[in-house]
């Protein structure tokens, strides 16, 4: 998930190119994936509560993530491709909304503190180690390399809360 945040970063120059766009146009995909999480997010968080339980929200957030990723590896111009990202905010959002309930509530109160430093220290080797990869990556083997990567390792995750939680 925290890949995802900042994946367009070092792709600009390739994803600009693709798009027929400039890097500066390509940056509003940085841009749109925040907005999607500050807006999209609380609302997805909140409206499967009553319905759904919270594993079911969580395995939900994460094919929607998912499907984003898949609309960005697809991406035929800009429109779509921030389509694609909202997309991704939103499963992203609710992954972290839910998801630290689903690890506050399992770790209990004397280990809550614990569990939420675990989700965020998995958020800074995201960062540190998954961009630059996702980078190279990119560079290598085409740009969509990295957006199919992780549409790939949500699914496999979502497949694990299915099979494990």
């Amino acid at each position: 998930m925290g890949t995802s945040e900042m994946i367009v970063t070092g792709l600009l120059p390739q994803l600009s190119a693709a798009l027929g766009v400039s890097v500066a146009r390509a940056g509003t995909l940085i841009t749109v994936l925040a907005v999607g999480m500050m807006i999209g997010a609380p609302a997805m968080s909140v409206a499967p509560a009553p319905a759904a339980p919270h594993r079911t929200a969580l395995i939900a957030a994460l094919l929607i993530f998912a499907a984003g990723h898949v609309v960005g590896a697809l991406r035929s111009g800009l429109g779509l491709s921030l389509a694609g990202r909202f997309a991704a905010a939103l499963g992203n959002g609710t992954f972290w909304a839910v998801g630290a309930v689903i690890a506050t509530t399992a770790a209990g109160p004397a280990a809550s503190t614990r569990a939420m430093s675990v989700m965020v220290g998995g958020t800074t080797l995201a960062n540190v180690i998954g961009v630059p990869l996702s980078t190279a990556a990119g560079q290598l083997s085409g740009w969509q390399t990295p957006f199919w990567a992780l549409a790939a390792l949500a699914v496999a995750a979502a497949a694990v809360i299915v099979r494990r939680v």
